[in-house]
């Protein structure tokens, strides 16, 4: 039997996913990690964690295709997209930056000047969560580290390096860097200019669904792999995540309710004038680009309440869902700002902070717990207007963490307004990963005709209740009304001076 070899590096954890061509998911293993986070905002890992974890699960992907007599004939990789990893001589010399870094919001004021060249160009404005971010902040701080690299990856093209001996990036990851004219697909001299970056650091540009390299003698003594097959890159965990989820048309939205939120949706073509509302990325369907809107922290809010409400619980998840399904329905009294790492839709604003409005003594945990995912909700649906403004809405399907409350996604479909649609498939990353290599190696001639044949799992649909849309509403007009009276101020976002230096 032969199988296609899947890794899908998230925030959290690494995993290998063990397919057929047929779509079946024959084993899954998976290693988890947890990024150092310190009281300057930054967020780092060692690389030596993601090397030897990915090396792992590989190990044990191998040992099951010789104990069932599989043999594993290409390799596919999708990741997380913006963490950044100086190199030299393909050795990390440094932690790696990850995503969530905050240290570098400062070192854009420098070049806010630049935005709109940098939207029209990248897809973006200048965006802290972006490599190109991190590079200049790294040049201003640690300028020897900046000289000594010689090449900027990203975690996926640090690990396909180690696989191949090759340096490159695809596409979907090079829209993530503030550093690749989205129009072109091409290292944009302007951009690096502007930040006195040098584009010769930076790895070869590919196509999403393209081979990297093949296997090396070497690394496959290291884990086993067969040397020479092929290694892909599917694209960014986003990007993946929507192709797995089904999204090929352009009326279709993906929204993934991961560490981070983000809603995707498919466009054939880029607009003459970028709206600096929406992220342009490139899809890892080759011929697409995606619109696409992030909240900074979406899961990872879930689980800074759950650690701090419900830690002495013994089953948290359990008894979450239980006070969410007792608060359904009812009155929001409370008004929320979900807003742990700063405000990302619609505005950008890292200078503002969550609150909790209109406490009482009557106020309880689940009170708490039902108003503060609420909030994230009609968060979400500002981003939904934005996609509404474009034309009209078909399919939106959602994915991710707070999917797996069957309250939460009937929250969804009543803060949006719309009928969604729950994938049963838990590996929607990885499985749009595994189209990528079929497609790749011939299996079906195209992205639409691998979506539509390995489409297996049933949806469970959630379609809004018309009163607590209503509910919602007014919850987001009082949330607006607290936000418009915290921005800008010591109570919206304060830290010691002590802190930012």
């Amino acid at each position: 039997m032969k199988i296609y070899l899947i890794i899908d590096i998230g925030t959290s954890s690494i995993r290998s996913l063990s397919y057929t061509q047929n779509g079946e998911l024959l084993a899954k293993f998976s290693e988890a990690y947890r990024p150092d986070y310190a009281q300057d905002g930054s967020v780092t890992q060692s690389p030596a964690t993601f090397t030897n974890l990915c090396q792992q699960v590989i190990r044990q992907a191998v040992d099951f295709a010789q104990q069932t007599g599989s043999e594993i004939i290409a390799v596919s990789m999708t990741s997380q997209r913006s963490s950044l990893i100086p190199t030299k001589n393909g050795q990390a010399i440094t932690d790696a930056i990850m995503w969530q870094d905050t240290r570098v919001n400062r070192i854009l004021d420098r070049y806010r000047d630049y935005d709109q060249v940098f939207l029209q160009h990248s897809g973006s404005k200048l965006n802290a969560v972006y490599l190109g971010a991190k590079m200049a902040w790294l040049k201003h701080h640690q300028p020897e580290k900046y000289v000594a690299t010689d090449y900027f990856l990203n975690i996926p093209s640090y690990l396909s390096y180690q696989m191949t001996g090759r340096y490159v990036t695809d596409t979907t990851y090079g829209s993530r860097t503030n550093l690749m004219n989205i129009h072109e697909l091409t290292w944009d001299k302007d951009l690096f200019q502007i930040l006195g970056l040098d584009v010769e650091k930076m790895p070869e540009l590919i196509q999403p669904g393209s081979v990297c390299g093949v296997i090396t003698t070497e690394y496959s003594e290291l884990t086993g792999l067969p040397a020479g097959i092929p290694v892909i890159s599917a694209g960014g965990d986003q990007q993946c995540a929507a192709l797995g989820a089904g999204i090929v048309k352009n009326d279709e939205i993906s929204i993934n309710t991961g560490t981070g939120g983000y809603l995707i949706k498919n466009s054939d073509a880029l607009p003459k004038q970028l709206d600096e509302r929406i992220i342009y990325n490139k899809s890892a369907h080759p011929d697409k680009y995606i619109l696409e809107i992030d909240l900074l922290a979406c899961s990872a809010i879930l689980n800074w309440f759950l650690d701090n409400f419900y830690s002495g619980s013994n089953n948290q998840y359990q008894e979450l869902d239980d006070d969410l399904r007792t608060c359904y329905g009812q009155v929001i009294n409370l008004s929320v700002l979900p807003f742990h790492k700063g405000r990302s839709i619609g505005q950008y604003d890292t200078n503002i902070r969550s609150a909790f409005s209109n406490i009482g003594l009557s106020t309880q945990r689940k009170d708490m717990l039902y108003a503060l995912m609420a909030s994230l909700f009609v968060e979400i649906n500002k981003g939904l207007g934005i996609f509404k403004s474009l034309g009209p809405i078909g399919m939106v399907t959602i994915s991710g963490g707070l999917t797996n409350s069957t309250v939460m996604n009937q929250m969804q479909a009543d803060a949006y307004n719309l009928t969604v649609n729950k994938t049963n498939s838990v590996e929607s990353t990885g499985f749009g990963a595994l189209i990528s290599v079929l497609v790749q190696q011939q299996i079906y001639p195209s992205f639409e005709a691998a979506v539509q044949a390995l489409s297996q799992s049933e949806e469970k649909i959630y379609q809004p209740n018309p009163e607590n849309v209503d509910r919602f509403l007014d919850f987001d007009r009082r949330n607006q009304t607290l936000y418009e009276t915290l921005k800008g101020t010591a109570a919206g976002y304060y830290k010691d001076a002590c802190e930012l230096a």
